[in-house]
């Protein structure tokens, strides 16, 4: 029985060596792992470099302008060979005129112009004033010599006619009065009878004869001897007399004269043209240059493409007369072209970009049907009108680029607007700035080798680097918290803890 129990105590040496090893890998690993759970930091040196600010957006080229081509109105189209999306270039006949219907129209056209020279050449020298309705002259401030523009604003008016034959004179009293009984209405040089015509806010309204009474005098109104108010004598129904311009070369009444309507009451030189004169004269016009067209087609009735581009829309057909025209000019609708080249792209800007958008600014684009190439474009419009959708308004924002023959009309592409730029300032990753609510700063080592807070301003960003603009210059490291450091058998650790405390076991390994 003595060599059993011998080799029993050996085995119960051997147990407790393996648990005092395993008790001392576990204070090892422990104490890793209380090491690896303190913060580890890295240094960033901050640099200079160049950031800068974009706004993307996509959008369809469209042509840099468009061209609507006329033909004269009711004029038959004997042929048409543009079809709409055809390539043109200035000077391609697109269409053929039928030259018997473009003779008949130019004898019409002649006649109407032959009319109105005759309408035109009527016009006289001399331009009358006539007064505008039956009355009596109460203000006449203009005279021979004056300028009629001048007088009109200066003194309002050419003259002023009274039109029911009564002047006016507004009193102040707190008496009460009785309406429509007499009183006296006297000025200096003069007297009148009036009437208490109406009861105002502050007193009455009297009225009295136009004829003899002088206008704009002071006036005092008596009721028999006892003075009832003053005021300044005016007139009841008052018209102006106007004119649009020129010198007065004859006055033709006095003041207090009584005229009827369409009297002469001026007679006036270097006049502006009356309104029937105007129109005329502007029907002429527009007479002569169909008559012109009409004329040019005569000789070659051949309708050209004026300009290189596109045909967006066909408004012709062969054998068909052109519709009469709605416009004065007499011409009509017939082919609508893109020029220019397809050079244009609109993006849609957020509210909160389009302050930072201005005329200009450089972009670059880049095209779906060529995606390894960029264009150069200028923004050339900005729209200050927004669409909203939902909770966001956006703005349209136009750039230009170059003409490409290989650009057309509809392509997809996007564009890159440069709005702002800062080249050699100091920059640095937005992620490593700390902030809270005194501002932003970083980690810095003092002498000590000690970190501390050190405050910053920033300027423009990228989202990804931020411009320095105060705090830190180039060649300043700042210390940051590398959450990546951690080494493989700390993070292994790591895990092992976690997993140990998920199943109900102490993270230290049973210390």
């Amino acid at each position: 029985m003595q060599p059993k129990k011998k080799k029993t105590r050996v085995w119960l040496w051997v147990l407790l060596a393996v648990i005092a090893t395993i008790v001392v890998i576990l204070l090892l690993l422990n104490s890793a792992l209380k090491r690896a759970s303190q913060p580890v930091y890295t240094a960033y040196t901050i640099e200079n470099g160049t950031v800068a600010r974009t706004i993307t957006g996509s959008g369809r080229l469209a042509s840099a302008d468009s061209e609507t081509l006329q033909l004269p109105g009711g004029v038959l189209v004997e042929s048409v060979s543009g079809k709409v999306g055809d390539t043109v270039s200035a000077g391609d006949v697109i269409a053929t005129l039928d030259v018997a219907s473009l003779r008949d129209l130019a004898a019409t056209t002649n006649s109407e112009l032959s009319s109105l020279d005759r309408q035109i050449a009527s016009r006289s020298s001399v331009t009358r004033v006539k007064s505008p309705s039956r009355g009596r002259v109460k203000y006449l401030p203009a005279k021979k010599g004056d300028d009629v523009l001048a007088i009109i604003g200066q003194y309002g008016a050419l003259a002023l006619i009274s039109t029911d034959e009564k002047m006016q004179v507004a009193i102040t009293t707190d008496k009460e009065l009785v309406l429509y009984s007499d009183v006296s209405v006297r000025w200096e040089g003069g007297k009148a009878k009036g009437m208490l015509y109406e009861k105002t806010p502050s007193g009455y309204l009297v009225t009295l004869t136009d004829n003899g009474t002088p206008y704009q005098a002071t006036a005092q109104v008596y009721d028999g001897e006892t003075l009832l108010g003053e005021g300044t004598l005016d007139i009841h129904a008052p018209v102006p007399v106007l004119a649009a311009g020129g010198e007065i070369t004859d006055v033709k009444v006095r003041d207090n004269d009584f005229v009827y309507a369409n009297t002469k009451l001026f007679s006036l030189k270097n006049a502006p043209a009356g309104a029937s004169y105007n129109s005329a004269f502007s029907d002429r016009e527009e007479k002569a240059a169909l008559y012109a067209q009409l004329l040019t087609y005569l000789q070659d009735p051949r309708v050209i493409a004026p300009a290189d581009g596109f045909i967006e829309e066909v408004k012709v057909s062969d054998g068909t007369n052109l519709p009469a025209s709605t416009d004065s000019d007499g011409m009509t609708d017939a082919f609508v072209l893109l020029t220019g080249g397809a050079v244009k792209l609109s993006i849609d800007a957020d509210e909160l970009d389009i302050d930072s958008v201005a005329l200009g600014q450089s972009a670059n684009v880049t095209l779906d049907a060529y995606p390894s190439e960029t264009f150069s474009a200028t923004v050339t419009h900005i729209s200050r009108i927004g669409t909203v959708s939902g909770s966001i308004t956006t703005y349209p924002v136009e750039v230009t680029l170059g003409f490409d023959a290989r650009l057309l009309e509809g392509m997809n592409g996007s564009a890159v607007i440069l709005t702002s730029q800062k080249e050699n300032v100091p920059l640095i990753p937005v992620n490593l700035i700390i902030e809270d609510s005194t501002g932003a700063y970083v980690n810095v080592k003092n002498a000590a080798g000690a970190l501390e807070r050190r405050d910053i301003t920033t300027g423009l960003s990228d989202g990804t680097n931020v411009e320095i603009t105060s705090g830190l210059v180039a060649g300043d490291q700042v210390w940051y918290q590398d959450t990546a450091a951690l080494t493989g058998l700390a993070a292994t650790m790591q895990r092992r803890s976690q997993a140990a405390q998920e199943n109900g076991y102490p993270a230290d390994g049973g210390n």
